[in-house]
């Protein structure tokens, strides 16, 4: 039995999936301890002031949870209307005894490895915060070392031992060791890239119309990845290199989990042009085959022949005239051949 005769297993695999790579996860921000990483003394690059968040960890959430799946229902609800294909697998039994519509089938298809990759990145970027325990750039104004002009009388001297005396809460004390890399920049990353590379796959026709659109919105979405990362840097939250790192890793996660996992990454949708050796009365249909591999035949020239049947008329009449005008050059050729 495969999982498309039983789509319950397949949402519960997909879900064990997704909880499975949420684990460490979960560890790390319960239990978890960063490395406890020293500081030089004439280190200006940690004594920056402390500053709020332009984007807060709940916005962040917001537009990066929010954005991709309100963009994956409308985009499909706008599929249905343009006859793309649909994403495989289809469910070809009910769930749970009620029968699923195939756009509500294609959004699932473009959400699950979304969140599964989303996980992935944070679970990615979790483990590089905690071993490395690199410090924030308000490190000393967040921590306020205790005798720090005593610790600090010989210059360049490295101080791993130290106390803080702060007015901050150990949430604080310990997310000033999580600089690197930068977790808004490579979230925001992720999320806004994988809607760039979904749009770029998913929405293709008619291109006519909507290729100015979709590059503009595909701008727009990198437009809110690059000034979540941006900010990062004037907030004092990263340095330059904690942000660049927290793209870098939100990108190539996204590309990786977009075209290994994503069943949209396999999929070849109606082009912008028609090929020379195709009729462009004939429409193209997908079919998606067991080994994963998308294959593309037209549909069969009957049903264009019986919708359309002066074409097949003309045909014949061009192909009948094209055999007379042979038959009648081919004697003037011999005629006028000269012999060796």
């Amino acid at each position: 039995m495969g999982l498309r005769d039983n789509p319950v297993a397949m949402v519960v695999g997909h879900v064990i999936c997704i909880l499975f790579a949420a684990l460490p996860v979960q560890l790390f921000y319960f239990v978890g301890k960063p490395y406890k990483r020293g500081f030089f003394c004439d280190d200006e690059s940690l004594r920056h002031p402390y500053h709020e968040s332009t984007v807060t960890s709940t916005v962040l959430y917001i537009y990066g949870f929010g954005l991709p799946i309100l963009t994956f229902i409308i985009v499909e609800i706008l599929n249905v209307r343009l006859g793309q294909p649909n994403l495989e697998p289809q469910f070809e039994k009910p769930f749970l005894r009620y029968r699923v519509p195939s756009f509500i089938q294609n959004i699932y298809q473009n959400t699950w490895p979304f969140l599964l990759g989303a996980t992935i990145q944070q679970m990615v970027t979790d483990i590089a915060k905690y071993t490395t325990g690199r410090l924030r750039p308000h490190f000393i104004a967040v921590c306020n070392p205790q005798y720090l002009d005593e610790l600090c009388k010989l210059p360049y001297k490295y101080i791993v031992d130290f106390e803080c005396n702060t007015k901050y809460t150990e949430k604080h004390l310990k997310e000033m060791r999580l600089s690197f890399p930068s977790g808004h920049s490579s979230f925001s990353m992720f999320c806004m890239l994988w809607i760039i590379l979904y749009l770029e796959k998913r929405l293709t026709v008619p291109c006519v119309m909507l290729q100015a659109g979709k590059v503009i919105l595909q701008s727009l979405f990198f437009y809110i990845a690059w000034f979540t990362a941006m900010s990062r840097v004037s907030d004092y939250k990263h340095h330059w290199s904690d942000v660049l790192s927290g793209m870098l890793i939100g990108s190539v996660t996204c590309a990786v989990v977009f075209t290994k996992i994503a069943p949209i990454s396999n999929i070849k949708f109606y082009s912008c042009s028609v090929r020379q050796d195709q009729d462009p009365s004939e429409p193209l249909e997908q079919i998606q085959q067991g080994n994963g591999e998308t294959q593309y035949i037209a549909i069969h020239r009957q049903q264009h022949q019986q919708a359309h049947p002066q074409h097949q008329q003309l045909r014949l009449h061009t192909n009948y005239q094209d055999h007379e005008d042979r038959l009648s050059v081919e004697p003037l050729e011999r005629n006028h051949s000269v012999p060796a």
